[in-house]
């Protein structure tokens, strides 16, 4: 690629300067010749080129990223072939790598790690609604502007790269080991919920300054991923909150089940947490937690553990898909176990492990262990630390409230020596889902949709203009989370709300129809009978006084002729009058055409 700086590339890009090298590709600082404009240009390296299945993935995915428009997404403008490879033309952003950021200020604050990985998500989830999963978000495809905006880079590019094992072998690979999920690890089938995993590393970092896995080789730090526990975020740096410590657990459940379904989820705790806001699967361990936070030790010492934790980024994750992705992850765990048996046999022998000089200070006295289950994390941290005892937390999702304690070890009870550690494993409460919309659908419909989902439910009814048996209000709403087999509270609508026909017998007919007005009501038939009553009295009404009718209904109304019953009369009916009813605060009764009863002539006995 020499002759890349002598000439427009791809006869358009002037190239200004080489920006950076990494696995796969260089980066050059450009101008685009046809638009004017600083462009970032990416030339993929020759090798990559002389796969055709690579270069159909790369075609399709780099369509794909550059339909991905959004404030949180580096733009990639053009893409093509040139001098027997492959390049990408992306948006050229000022500024730093989060892995620099972190590098130079770890760690981070705990509500700006938050906002940054907010930022991410958000990025995530418009990419996930796209149809497109990252598969390999980590701190230097994460971009901050000097004004702090934050942009990630890259899309579809590890996509394009995933599927051929001779290109896996040349380091530029799906992920990086020390942020892969651990299905990707595997070489499972990957959605979004990887990428999730991935954001949950990076936010770890962040936070601590460091990785929650390292390793000698990347396979060792994928094993890791796949099989141990991810330690608590806070034994690095008891400093992180609760809330964001659980946060972090969350997106780092091995089961992609037990992580935030989506990115949208997690961004959502976490813009609540940068605002202070409680979140709703760590409201019970805010208080008694942070209260205890200054009591955990800086560093958990585990007996026969490495002196030094190192938290230099492991960069890329050979694999060799020849052999199948479950031959290489079945291989490597049995190197790891024949390794580990070295270690545990001749470690101390070699000198490999030697004691911190808080084991050696260890007293040879005796404590027991205090029996925490069923405590609050923050309780057990005051109970434990107080009898010089390490702690290391764990967590996992349970049927008990979060924060609680749901086992440890050693049990309570246990003799054990003061400096010894015990391991607490903490409940995040119950699976945490996205809740349906289920408003202005029918009951039954609703109903049916909710349980489906594994929630329980609840319902009340109260009138309103939507139909009979339409949903009117949820709790929770739509689209937030709530815990697994919790209980939506439904409110059903019972049709419009009824109206009482008012007693307007004894009225005249202009006032009845004021007074009906005022109840959304109007007139409707009008028949005239002969009655002693003065001539336009209303006699009777259809529906009765104090009848339920709907609103806007009309009521009809029987009314006197002022003429004596069996009177003998000649009847000449005068012309209609028109009777227009006054309107009320709100409500206009409509106009009433009524006919007046017919003129009569006496005759006089003769």
């Amino acid at each position: 690629m020499a002759s890349i700086l002598e000439s427009p590339y791809g006869g358009r890009y002037e190239v200004i300067q080489k920006l950076a090298r990494g696995g796969m590709a260089e980066v050059y600082e450009a101008n685009d010749n046809l638009l004017d404009r600083r462009v970032a240009l990416k030339v993929l390296f020759p090798e990559l080129s002389t796969n055709e299945a690579f270069v159909e993935r790369f075609r399709r995915e780099a369509q794909a990223a550059a339909n991905l428009s959004h404030p949180n997404i580096v733009s990639v403008y053009d893409w093509g072939q040139a001098d027997n490879t492959y390049y990408i033309v992306m948006e050229l952003v000022e500024g730093k790598t989060l892995s620099r950021v972190i590098k130079e200020k770890s760690p981070l604050d705990p509500k700006a790690a938050a906002a940054i990985a907010a930022d991410v998500a958000a990025a995530l989830s418009f990419a996930h609604k796209n149809g497109v999963v990252h598969r390999d978000i980590k701190p230097s495809n994460v971009l901050i502007t000097p004004d702090g905006l934050v942009k990630v880079a890259d899309f579809g590019i590890a996509r394009a790269l995933s599927g051929d094992s001779d290109l896996t072998q040349t380091g530029s690979i799906m992920g990086t080991a020390t942020y892969i999920s651990p299905e990707q690890a595997q070489g499972g089938e990957l959605d979004l919920r990887s990428d999730i995993y991935s954001l949950g590393v990076v936010l770890y970092e962040m936070a601590t300054g460091g990785v929650p896995f390292t390793g000698e080789t990347p396979l060792a730090i994928a094993y890791q991923h796949v099989r141990e526990p991810v330690p608590s975020a806070r034994r690095f740096n008891p400093e992180i909150p609760v809330d964001l410590d659980l946060i972090i657990n969350k997106a780092l459940q091995k089961d992609p089940s037990d992580r935030y379904q989506t990115s949208a989820e997690m961004r959502a705790d976490l813009n609540r947490f940068e605002q202070g806001k409680e979140i709703e699967f760590a409201k019970a361990t805010r208080d008694d937690a942070t209260r205890a936070m200054t009591r955990v030790p800086k560093i958990i010492t585990i007996s026969d553990e490495p002196e030094t934790i190192t938290f230099e980024p492991i960069t890329d994750f050979p694999s060799d898909r020849k052999m199948g992705a479950g031959m290489v992850i079945l291989v490597g765990f049995l190197a790891l176990l024949i390794l580990a048996g070295v270690v545990f046999l001749g470690g101390n022998a070699l000198g490999l492990f030697k004691k911190t000089t808080s084991q050696t200070a260890a007293s040879a006295t005796l404590v027991s262990v205090p029996a925490v289950v069923g405590q609050q994390l923050g309780a057990a941290e005051q109970s434990l630390s107080g009898l010089g005892l390490n702690i290391n937390t764990t967590y996992s999702q349970s049927t008990k409230a979060a924060g609680t304690i749901t086992s440890q070890n050693p049990k309570g009870g246990a003799s054990v020596q003061k400096g010894s550690t015990v391991n607490l494993v903490v409940s995040t409460g119950q699976a945490m889902i996205s809740v349906p919309n289920v408003t202005k659908v029918n009951i039954s419909t609703a109903e049916t949709t909710l349980l489906n989902a594994g929630f329980n439910v609840s319902t009340s009814y109260v009138a309103d203009k939507l139909p009979l048996g339409s949903v009117v209000s949820q709790t929770p709403a739509g689209g937030s989370s709530a815990a697994k087999g919790s209980t939506v509270n439904l409110v059903v609508s019972n049709g419009p709300a009824q109206v009482t026909v008012p007693n307007v017998v004894g009225q005249q007919l202009a006032q009845a129809a004021n007074t009906l007005g005022t109840v959304q009501l109007s007139v409707g038939t009008v028949s005239y009978q002969d009655s002693l009553q003065a001539q336009g009295t209303v006699l009777d009404t259809t529906p009765g006084p104090g009848t339920t009718v709907a609103p806007n209904s009309a009521v009809d109304l029987i009314v006197s002729t002022g003429n004596a019953p069996g009177s003998s009369t000649t009847t000449t009916a005068p012309p209609a009058t028109t009777t227009t009813v006054p309107s009320t605060t709100t409500t206009t009764a409509p106009t009433t055409t009524t006919t007046a009863p017919p003129a009569t002539t006496t005759t006089a006995p003769g």
